[in-house]
């Protein structure tokens, strides 16, 4: 975007300039306007971002006085009036010079060396350069020379005129001057920016830091208070700047510091019932001391501050990930669930989630620890399938120095004890060795658990949300799974249903995933999307959402990859149309007239025609040959 417009009163001006601005690649937009336009056309462009203006004669005049950015005039040279001294040659009588800066020396010393009786005359708007072409014309004047402004009024009063226009070099050097103007502006306005933008760091540091500051000339006099000195000091007399520092801190050691020159770090010193941590340290500058800094801390806040990042590193990976506005789902069984789930939140007791594989149990744990009293401690996963019973057991327990199954150096906390305060959701509890449920037993009895290699317990607050599938009940008869555990575990139970059971919830689910999948790609895909959902639709999901999952990951993969409908179809076995199944026994009992129906009614699109008569698209194609049925129109 130009960053200059170049405002010329006169069109044979403004084409020059254009010609010279395309020559050397400018960036500078050129306008044409009067004296009256010029203002309203300069004031939209500064508005809009223009830095630099350039004009002639008049126009830039009034610019200058009219707005803040530069103006680069385009100045009439003894050049331009060359060709008004060949006409002046061949008239007699008294020439009129109209001009709003005074007319050059270098002018009027040529108008005596060629004997010609000239006049001046100097305007500065619209109305009086009417006024001094008048006047001209009324001294019996019988030539005008000027520029664009004067000569409609020369016109109007029948003065012969000469109109000044500018050199190339003129042109040019304006030119020039505005690009190296607006360089100048530019770097100045990165300085500017950058003098801004360290001002702000150093406001939000001053003023945001944990550290109360205070600042003093060599004189003893406060320079800066920030806020956090306002808050732990008992500061008085506000406002402080420009006081010495024993009026708002009689209790100071500032002025000893300022003495002596020596800095005095880290001593503690009691102000009213609190303790701070005090720094003082001199401003030396030459050998000279010219003032002193000195920073406050109070010893409470250092202690709150390092518990906070103590229990910032404890929680760090151990956040709930989902929320229950996360879940996608409009069906009466989901809604249901998560009601249900939404008041087991409010309440403390452990929680038994039960469902099939992949219906979206961890999701439902991590969010109802979102909806706790529990939301801002950990949230720490464990997962009892396919692990050793000393694995699990380490992890859950953790162990002391020297107490590690697996020899490894130091100690290490034990979930429960990183839970603390939290929730622990075990994942797969059915899976558990029977060991392991002993030990959960125990801790959820007792509140507490030991370290392996430990010699005392540690107190524990942990609500324990638990999920297993359907097999659990089988396992407690079988004696596998400790009916005293399932019991403890199931205080508050909440069943999720399978998708099967949540109605059209799938393509809800289908919907926003490959959404996210395509993102701004979505609508150039949504057709084939669409159509595949249909060939989905009546498909029983064993793997549930998880399942489902992995579908629209395969299916956008094979979509990117240009892939037809009916070739990602064809990749994709394990979800075949239940109605599949029969195609081979209704295959025999179709008629030609059933298939041309279905083809009519779908307006010749195969794909629906195979929905219509409960098929594959390939099986339809096959019928279509057996009656010699053929679309010679080229839709499918």
């Amino acid at each position: 975007m130009s960053k200059i417009l170049f405002i010329s009163p006169s069109v044979q001006l403004a084409a020059r300039a254009r010609e010279i601005i395309a020559e050397r690649s400018l960036e500078v937009e050129v306008q044409v306007a009067s004296l009256k336009e010029s203002k309203e056309i300069a004031a939209r462009a500064v508005e809009n971002g223009i830095k630099v203006l350039i004009s002639r004669g008049g126009n830039a005049s009034i610019l200058q006085k009219c707005f803040a950015v530069p103006v680069i005039k385009v100045k009439l040279t003894s050049g331009c009036y060359i060709e008004a001294f060949e006409k002046i040659r061949s008239i007699e009588g008294p020439v009129a010079f109209f001009s709003v800066e005074e007319i050059q020396d270098n002018v009027k010393t040529l108008c005596y060396l060629m004997d010609v009786e000239s006049n001046f005359y100097r305007f500065d708007n619209e109305m009086a350069a009417e006024d001094v072409v008048k006047k001209a014309v009324r001294d019996g004047n019988v030539l005008g020379i000027g520029g664009v402004v004067t000569e409609k009024y020369a016109g109007l009063y029948d003065l012969d005129y000469v109109t000044l226009e500018n050199s190339r070099e003129d042109i040019e050097m304006a030119l020039d001057s505005a690009q190296q103007v607006l360089a100048s502006l530019q770097r100045e306005e990165i300085r500017r920016k950058s003098l801004q933008l360290q001002l702000q760091r150093y406001e939000v540091i001053f003023n945001y830091t944990h550290d109360g500051i205070i600042a003093i000339d060599k004189k003893g006099k406060v320079e800066v208070v920030n806020k956090q000195a306002e808050k732990i000091l008992p500061l008085k007399n506000k406002p402080y700047e420009g006081q010495y520092i024993e009026n708002i801190l009689p209790s100071t050691k500032m002025h000893t510091v300022l003495r002596s020159g020596e800095m005095e770090t880290d001593e503690l010193m009691k102000v009213g019932n609190a303790i701070i941590n005090t720094n003082r340290i001199p401003i030396i500058i030459d050998g000279q001391i010219e003032g002193v800094v000195a920073t406050f801390r109070d010893i409470e806040s250092i202690r709150i501050s390092e518990q906070k990042i103590r229990s910032n590193l404890h929680k760090k990976g151990l956040a709930s990930k989902y929320r229950f506005t996360d879940m996608i789902g409009e069906s009466k069984a989901i809604q249901r669930a998560i009601r249900i789930a939404k008041g087991y939140a409010k309440n403390n007791s452990n929680i038994l989630l039960l469902g099939e594989i992949g219906v979206g149990k961890e999701m439902f744990a991590h969010s109802i620890h979102r909806e706790s009293r529990r939301r801002n401690m950990p949230f720490v996963v464990v997962n009892c399938a396919n692990v050793s019973p000393v694995v699990l057991l380490a992890d859950l327990q953790g162990y002391e120095e020297g107490s590690s199954p697996f020899g490894a150096k130091g100690h290490k906390e034990g979930m429960f004890e990183l839970a603390h305060g939290g929730t622990l959701f075990l994942d797969k509890i059915e899976d558990a060795p029977l060991g392991v449920q002993a030990l959960l037993l125990r801790v959820l009895e007792d509140n507490e658990v030991r370290r392996i290699g430990g010699d005392h317990v540690i107190p524990i607050d942990v609500r324990v949300i638990v999920s297993a599938n359907k097999t659990l009940t089988k396992k407690i008869e079988e004696g596998t799974f400790l009916e005293e555990l399932f019991y403890a575990i199931s205080v508050l139970t909440l069943e999720i249903p399978p998708l099967r059971e949540r109605g059209d919830d799938y393509l809800l689910l289908c919907s926003d995933w490959f959404r996210r999948s395509f993102g701004a790609d979505f609508r150039n895909y949504e057709g084939k999307i669409k159509d595949i959902e249909e060939y989905i639709k009546g498909y029983t999901w064993k793997g549930n959402i998880r399942q489902l999952s992995n579908f629209v990951e395969r299916v956008s993969v094979l979509l990117k990859n240009d892939m037809s409908v009916e070739e990602v179809v064809s990749t994709l076995p394990g979800l075949a149309h239940p109605a599949d199944e029969k195609e081979n026994v209704m295959l025999g009992k179709w008629t030609r007239a059933a298939v041309l129906e279905a083809l009519s009614e779908s307006k010749l699109n195969i794909s629906r025609a195979a929905r219509l008569l409960n098929c594959s698209r390939s099986t339809l194609y096959k019928k279509m040959d057996e009656f010699n049925i053929k679309i010679t129109n080229g839709t499918t």
